[in-house]
């Protein structure tokens, strides 16, 4: 879903290596505090709905985001790197 955002959005993201870091950090803010404590508030519900909602609601989404950060920040180094050969 990440690499499909990348490639069929190709202007959304940030153009600067501090904002594609920024970008990098919250994700990984998200995952270490955010996604953990919603799904364990997930998991409470009763299965199938309880884990079903903590991979839906907060793992794809959490993940999506941390690849698709990570591929922003990739590009902006591709970019930087293009431009110092010229």
């Amino acid at each position: 879903m990440a690499l499909w955002t990348v490639v069929r959005f190709p202007k959304l993201g940030p153009e600067t290596l501090g904002g594609a870091l920024l970008q990098v950090a919250v994700a990984m803010i998200a995952g270490a505090f955010l996604i953990p404590a919603g799904m364990k508030s997930a998991l409470a519900i009763d299965p199938p709905t309880g884990p079903m909602l903590a991979v839906f609601a907060f793992v794809l989404p959490g993940l999506s985001y941390l690849f698709l950060a990570t591929l922003w920040a990739m590009r902006v180094l591709q970019q930087m790197l293009t431009n110092a050969r010229r």
